[in-house]
């Protein structure tokens, strides 16, 4: 029997609520980083409508983590492998 994981990993949604991070926080943290989607598309990819790329995964998730870093938590909300080679 495995013992679950004490902190697992976040997907984006979940991670923006439970750090309590607004859709236009969110979106500004995105920005900042570098980010180029609009906020409708920021949107969308949080909810799971559109699917990132990976790149884009990770600095929406980079936000959030700052966010959690800010309020004194860890960086739950998983990033994705930027290597899409095949073995």
């Amino acid at each position: 029997m495995s013992v679950p994981d004490p902190h697992p990993e976040l997907g984006l949604y979940e991670g923006m609520e439970r750090a309590g991070m607004s859709w236009d926080e969110l979106w500004a943290g995105y920005l900042s980083m570098g980010g180029s989607a609009s906020e409708l598309e920021v949107q969308a990819y949080a909810l799971g409508i559109l699917t990132p790329d990976p790149h884009t995964h990770n600095v929406l998730a980079q936000a959030i983590n700052e966010r959690f870093l800010e309020i004194g938590g860890d960086h739950p909300v998983a990033y994705q492998d930027l290597d899409t080679r095949a073995p």
